[in-house]
């Protein structure tokens, strides 16, 4: 009887073992704000020039971090650079505790549009980085927020100023991503 519980006690650490194998962590979302919210507001316009502001689809992971949740959220921004800036600004805080915000914990140290390659040089927090499943959610959210500006053709992601052949050791990250 004994032998009984021991073997289901070996098998059950095992799975949580398994489970938790290769940094498939999620971040804990944000709390804050009503779960049946429609938008999110991200501010961050720079003092002298009108704020203009526009309404983008941002994205997020499931409650699960499994899939993609799309979320419409109003920016605010003074010119094109700084709207990318609050673009990516607006996927690292969850507007509820529905949806789990996949960059958060990234810094964005430059933000630059030229020949219709938007360059972003970002750092992650440590406790950013994901499983395999996460960074691919990550890559998604990123690719599919950034392409709905129309001026934006590919998206380059430098990681502390280097081109990384994986933002976080399990998907390849191409240089640049392509829209498409």
């Amino acid at each position: 009887m004994q032998r009984r519980y021991l073997h289901g006690a070996l098998v059950g650490l095992s799975l949580v073992v398994l489970l938790s194998a290769c940094g498939q962590a999620k971040p804990s979302p944000n709390a804050s704000g009503d779960s049946k919210a429609g938008t999110a507001a991200v501010q961050s316009p720079a003092p002298g020039a009108e704020t203009k502001q526009t309404k983008i689809k941002v994205y997020f992971g499931d409650e699960n971090g499994e899939q993609l949740v799309e979320q419409e959220s109003t920016i605010s921004y003074k010119d094109n650079n700084e709207k990318y800036v609050s673009a990516l600004k607006a996927l690292t805080t969850s507007p509820d505790s529905k949806r789990i915000a996949l960059l958060k914990g990234f810094t964005f140290h430059t933000v630059s549009l030229k020949d219709q390659t938007l360059t972003v040089d970002l750092s992650m927090a440590p406790e950013s980085r994901l499983g395999a499943g996460g960074e691919d959610l990550v890559l998604q959210a990123l690719k599919k927020t950034i392409f709905q500006f129309s001026e934006i053709q590919n998206l380059d992601i430098l990681l502390d100023g280097k081109a990384v052949d994986s933002l976080m050791g399990h998907m390849e990250l191409p240089h640049p991503m392509k829209r498409g």
